[in-house]
């Protein structure tokens, strides 16, 4: 496993800005005398404090920071302000225009293509800097129909169930109470087993490609935010190649709550599944963005 360690600086090429001192999180870098001369950066991690979050690789203007176990940093070349590279308002279309896709052609996804959008989520950031995710990659039609059809079971158990409902109403609470019980419920349903007995694939709309993403609970309790910031990226890496996603929440919920289908995907005891993506190759094209609600935003100035 590839893990960037520090361990200095040449101060051949330190031109003394001092920059690695001012980002460096851990505040491992301090000012002190380097063979009686004025006061140079030094770098100490006698308690291995660093994150290797690289912040001090990233702003040496003269690449003095020394390191190993890591692959090349990436140099974005002449131009460093990304504002000038990509502006806002081109930015917020490929935002506004990303959706989740539930209808996919029956074209495989390259693996180069995967390969890309996992290498997009490589470079998501987390807590502390501890890049904990691990990923499956689904292509085989038989291991997608195996979690869909177990997914799929969740439906049939909570039609069975649904007569019952005001049963388990003093169990329920707040919007999860509000949803069940709601006549939507039965409708929603009913809407979808009937498409399940169609043959329809109704958890991965017959997408090539799954995607879990699971970790182990950091004690910072930051893993689920960390799986959505990574998922992002690849969601949005995945329309820059062409690609339709869909995060599939009743997929994750499965196997979060079914030890049975985590073994079977031989996921460890101690871990969590954060996330499960569908990934394919649309048979739909979007035409435009659709409106949202305004934010609820209060200053305080």
């Amino acid at each position: 496993m590839i893990a960037l360690k520090i361990l200095g600086i040449d101060y051949e090429k330190c031109i003394d800005c001092f920059k690695c001192i001012k980002v460096c999180p851990s505040i491992l870098y301090k000012k002190s005398e380097v063979n009686g001369k004025n006061a140079k950066a030094n770098f100490e991690d006698s308690y291995s404090l660093c994150v290797r979050c690289g912040h001090c690789i990233a702003v040496c203007p003269t690449e003095a920071i020394v390191y190993e176990d890591a692959d090349a940093f990436f140099d974005i070349g002449k131009e460093k302000d990304l504002e000038k590279i990509v502006s806002y308002e081109d930015l917020l279309k490929v935002l506004r225009m990303r959706r989740s896709y539930r209808v996919f052609k029956q074209e495989k996804v390259s693996k180069e293509k995967i390969e890309a959008i996992l290498e997009a989520m490589r470079y998501a950031p987390s807590a502390s800097n501890l890049q904990g995710w691990r990923y499956i990659v689904l292509t085989d039609k038989n291991e997608i129909n195996y979690l869909s059809k177990e997914t799929s079971s969740f439906f049939k158990l909570a039609r069975k169930l649904l007569p019952l409902k005001y049963l388990i109403a003093p169990f329920l609470t707040g919007r999860t109470k509000k949803r069940v019980l709601s006549p939507k419920t039965k409708i929603q349903l009913d809407n979808g087993l009937e498409r399940l007995a169609n043959g329809e694939d109704i958890v991965f709309f017959n997408a090539p490609c799954v995607v879990i993403l699971y970790s182990r609970k950091y004690a910072n309790a930051m893993a689920a935010n960390d799986a959505g910031i990574a998922f992002t990226h690849g969601m949005l890496a995945a329309q820059s190649l062409g690609l339709g996603t869909c995060w599939i929440g009743f997929a994750q919920r499965r196997l979060q709550n079914i030890r049975r289908i985590r073994k079977h995907f031989q996921i460890p005891r101690g871990y969590n599944v954060w996330g499960v993506l569908a990934i394919g190759v649309p048979a739909i094209k979007y035409q435009r963005a659709p409106p949202r609600r305004p934010l609820k935003i209060r200053w305080v100035e």
